[in-house]
């Protein structure tokens, strides 16, 4: 979690820095119009490249799900780098648009154009000179820099409407992305729209870009979070993102528990799914509907079947056990994720809120079958607890040797850690799994650190895909 919290200031740091290096501040003057064209370049960079890295982890690669231990967590970095894009953007927009505006208002006056002031146009500084560089394009073989700058200066106001409307649209699809009362499926169906939005803004930073910065390292490495991020948008437009983790398969039984309002669905495969660990999720699609993200709450077994466990909570997931037939197609694509159980402690307490039991289904599944030495205590918390569901959560716990505990929220209250400490001895020194509401996983986390408890100790599934 620390590592993707650190990415961003690192990202926008390091950009920062490569932008002083290539800018030339001589010419900066402390007035209004002087300042605008250094701010609309800076934040330009600045939200173009949080777009580019956002798209390019939105394509699911292997490599970056690694990097950030999980791709919940590709995903938490994927959502504050939109929000990040966004506020730069905004900023950007201000200096940029904002800026005619006051003009056209009376409340600001712009300078002529034989002033000194530079900056005075979005992206005003594309025509500022090649450092003497009109000649490089006279040598055989080489680029005419000339010619490819006119080219940039006549598609200036058609990337300046461009990035305008883009900026419309990118702030409107933030919105409903951000906005968890709008439906799964609609956000899923609008956010599809992002990879052509990308690409607007990609042809308008191209060719708004202050011309010397291609020739300097920020120009490079904006070249290539740019080629970066077209590939991913292209690729995500072409719907191949997750196409090489699917495979199809059945609905072979299902079983709901109306107390908890939990269905328990085998999917058979036909041998055709490539295993998991336990603790990791796929993404299911049935019949008609947009693919989800649910836990596996079993073990790889040579047959291919997958078990899952989803909790009625949303519109999708509360009609879901009367939409169901056995037999039905759906397509599972995966496995993701690192809530992988390792550690180097010989005790582990498991934190279960809600549907987040399933997390942990699989792993009792494992111990059962290939038992270990650490010692296992299982906190479950729920407010609906189901006799049927609860006597199967005791069962594996009994057959893998975990120390079971339910906490029925109607009943005994909200789990604390100081209840925790209580029932485990020698907590101190134990690895915290946590897998439930995002809410309750903070609370938690806190107070342990307050007790006491390492940092890197309690790990936990963002499973909060929006």
């Amino acid at each position: 979690m620390k590592r993707i919290k650190a990415i961003i200031p690192i990202v926008f740091i390091f950009l920062t820095l490569l932008w002083f290096t290539s800018e030339d501040f001589a010419r900066l003057t402390w007035s209004y119009f002087s300042i605008r064209g250094f701010i609309i370049q800076y934040s330009g960079i600045l939200a173009i490249s949080a777009m580019s890295i956002a798209m390019i982890l939105a394509v699911r690669l292997n490599p970056l799900e690694k990097f950030t231990q999980g791709l919940d967590k590709s995903y938490r970095l994927h959502k504050w780098l939109g929000i990040s894009c966004l506020i730069v953007a905004v900023i950007h927009w201000f200096w940029a648009k904002g800026t005619k505006y006051m003009v056209a208002l009376g409340l600001l006056e712009k300078p002529s154009r034989n002033g000194n002031v530079i900056g005075s146009g979005l992206g005003e500084g594309l025509g500022n000179g090649l450092h003497n560089g009109a000649g490089l394009g006279n040598g055989r073989g080489s680029p005419d820099l000339t010619t490819i700058k006119g080219v940039f200066s006549s598609l200036r106001h058609l990337a300046e409407s461009v990035g305008e409307w883009g900026f419309y649209l990118l702030v409107l699809l933030i919105i409903i992305a951000l906005l968890k009362s709008i439906r799964y499926s609609k956000f899923l169906n609008t956010h599809k729209i992002m990879p052509v939005v990308y690409l607007l803004f990609a042809f308008h930073t191209i060719i708004l870009t202050k011309f010397t910065y291609w020739q300097a390292p920020i120009g490079w490495v904006i070249a290539i979070l740019i080629a970066g991020g077209c590939w991913a948008a292209i690729y995500s437009l072409c719907g191949r993102i997750g196409k090489q983790n699917k495979v199809q398969g059945k609905i072979e039984k299902f079983h709901f528990y109306k107390h908890n309002r939990v269905l328990d669905i085998t999917i058979n495969t036909q041998q055709s799914w490539r295993g998991h660990h336990p603790g990791q999720f796929a993404f299911v699609q049935f019949k008609g509907e947009e693919a989800h993200p649910f836990t596996i709450g079993s073990v790889k077994n040579v047959s291919g079947r997958i078990r899952f466990q989803i909790k009625g909570i949303g519109d999708f997931t509360n009609n879901l056990n009367q939409n169901l037939k056995i037999n039905d197609e759906v397509i599972v694509e995966g496995p993701y994720g690192y809530f992988n159980f390792k550690s180097k402690t010989n005790r582990q307490i498991w934190v279960a809120g809600g549907i987040g039991i399933a997390a942990f289904t699989a792993q009792m599944e494992s111990l059962a079958e290939n038992p270990q030495l650490k010692a296992v205590d299982l906190f479950y918390c729920t407010q609906c607890p189901d006799r049927d569901f609860i006597e199967y959560i005791q069962t594996l716990a009994k057959q893998a040797n975990v120390n079971f505990y339910l906490m029925d929220t109607n009943v005994d209250g909200f789990l604390t850690a100081e209840h925790i400490c209580d029932e485990v001895h020698g907590w101190e020194k134990a690895d915290i799994w946590f897998c439930g509401p995002s809410n309750f996983a903070k609370i938690l986390q806190n107070r342990f650190a307050q007790l006491g408890l390492k940092g890197n100790s309690f790990h936990n599934e963002l499973f909060e895909m929006r």
